[in-house]
């Protein structure tokens, strides 16, 4: 089998359940060694298209570390209904039909933050965040010397408002285990190796 071709093969597949957001799949699947698992649940978000068996997942979120002029970094404090904690968040959301990563990137940091970058963003590579079961990337974008743009804040259920934190704030939430969203846990990473 060359890397060109996939290991594993869908036999089936079948919406189990999906809302305005997301698809969830059932997949049966297979490999040539006899290896099978019947209910393969995929959670696919519904603006991104499905892969082509064998082909890559689209990039269907972006991430965005909006830096101030002085260094302070724009978190929120979201709390994650299905682990029942608060946690501190990079801005982040979907990409919308027809909307690039980076267009995708603006929108939600003004909406989430209320803030733009006169400059265009830095790119920080496509992430992962769980690939045994979501079918997708996340872009990750570093957007710089950010001001407040005055626009009007979405009320998404669970999501706190943006504060600016300085370094030394931001290592200590890491250290206390109060920054654990693997998005922005990298974003963070790939932007200090950027500075």
């Amino acid at each position: 089998m060359s890397d060109k071709e996939p290991p594993v093969r869908v036999v089936a597949r079948e919406t189990a359940f999906e809302n305005k957001v997301w698809r969830v799949r059932r997949d049966h699947i297979r490999d040539d060694a006899g290896n099978e698992v019947r209910d393969y649940v995929t959670l696919a978000p519904k603006a991104a298209p499905n892969a082509s068996e064998g082909q890559p997942a689209p990039t269907q979120g972006v991430v965005v570390l909006a830096r101030a002029k002085d260094g302070r970094v724009a978190l929120l404090r979201n709390w994650r209904h299905p682990i029942g904690r608060w946690g501190w968040e990079l801005p982040k959301g979907f990409v919308d039909a027809g909307e690039d990563e980076a267009a995708a990137a603006r929108r939600e940091l003004a909406e989430e933050t209320g803030l733009a970058s006169p400059f265009p963003l830095v790119p920080l590579g496509l992430v992962a965040a769980e690939p045994s079961s979501i079918a997708g990337f996340a872009a990750l974008f570093l957007a710089r010397d950010c001001v407040p743009t005055g626009a009007k804040l979405d009320a998404e259920l669970g999501m706190g408002r943006a504060s600016l934190l300085g370094e030394s704030e931001i290592l200590a939430l890491e250290a206390q285990g109060e920054i654990f969203d693997a998005l922005t846990l990298v974003a963070l990473f790939r932007a200090r190796k950027q500075a």
